[in-house]
């Protein structure tokens, strides 16, 4: 069965941006009747808090958005990434690495492999890294088609588990999305530089590749996205069906003159019927935070 999910981080509360990656995993994963699964994405305790977790379930739910099963969050599945990385060391397929964000910074953002063959043994800290095959370095996206990444980020050698001790975004993401038998990853188009990466990983690991379909971003203007590091304005649960089309529209998808209005639900049944994956925008969007109250007329 067709299996989405959405994976929110919960460091503040849903925003436009958020609120289209949510309705375009629901609306693709629906059209093919399959599941819809919510996860917070909660490992970086100094960001999250429980009431952003909160804030965003009653979000989804006042726009109609139901989800399957039960919201995992991986707070809690320390353990079991934790054993993955045991597997893949076990393997010779991760090593420590005691360089710092500085010298990474100074060779442009991409890890040189400094560390491979030992890191600096008078380190405090180090963090672990995934001895990287490089073997994947394209993907097939759903309104993308073919795209290719550059070989360099592509077999980046990335961190698994921080220097802090908690295990990383792509090795929490990767273990989820098997464990929970995600069959197609709905996201925004900033994480695809790291899709490649990931599915290094996976290869590494034995899993199967899930399809990918990358949403455009929605910014407030050319330099920034909207995101809760922004400051973004959140959606009000007060005025879901309003949401709904500014969403909708956002992704290409038709809202009739008669649905201006409409209930969630109903707004939610007709862009099932109808959704179209091709008409969903390639290129980033521009909506100023002021224009928001217009999204609907």
């Amino acid at each position: 069965m067709h299996t989405g999910r959405f994976a929110p981080t919960p460091s503040g509360e849903l925003h436009l941006g958020s609120l289209c990656t949510a309705l375009g995993s629901y609306l693709r994963a629906r059209s093919l009747g399959g599941r819809w699964l919510v996860r917070i994405e909660d490992l970086d305790q100094e960001r999250c808090r429980p009431e952003h977790t909160d804030s965003i379930l009653r979000v989804l739910e006042a726009h109609g958005l139901e989800y399957d099963g039960d919201v995992i969050c991986q707070s809690r599945r320390r353990e079991r990434y934790l054993q993955v990385l045991a597997e893949l060391k076990g393997r010779d397929l991760v090593y420590p690495c005691s360089c710092s964000r500085k010298r990474i910074r100074e060779l442009g953002g991409i890890y040189d492999g400094y560390c491979r063959n030992g890191a600096d043994p008078e380190a405090a800290r180090v963090s672990m890294r995934f001895r990287n095959p490089g073997t994947v370095c394209a993907l097939d996206d759903v309104i993308r088609g073919r795209i290719t990444a550059a070989p360099r980020e592509s077999s980046e050698d990335f961190i698994l588990l921080r220097s802090d001790g908690t295990p990383a975004y792509n090795l929490a993401s990767v273990v989820d999305d098997h464990d929970q038998g995600v069959s197609e990853i709905v996201r925004g188009a900033d994480l695809l530089p790291v899709a490649p990466r990931q599915m290094n990983l996976m290869h590494a690991l034995g899993y199967p590749v899930p399809g990918y379909l990358h949403l455009p971003l929605i910014l407030a203007d050319p330099q920034h996205k909207y995101s809760k590091q922004n400051l973004a304005p959140p959606v009000s649960p007060e005025c879901p069906g309003k949401n709904l089309i500014a969403a909708l529209r956002c992704l290409g998808q038709k809202v009739p003159d008669d649905l201006i209005g409409a209930h969630p639900e109903e707004l939610l049944r007709h862009a099932v019927a109808t959704f179209t994956p091709q008409a969903i925008p390639t290129e980033d969007i521009i909506i100023p935070p002021e224009d928001l109250g217009s999204r609907d007329r």
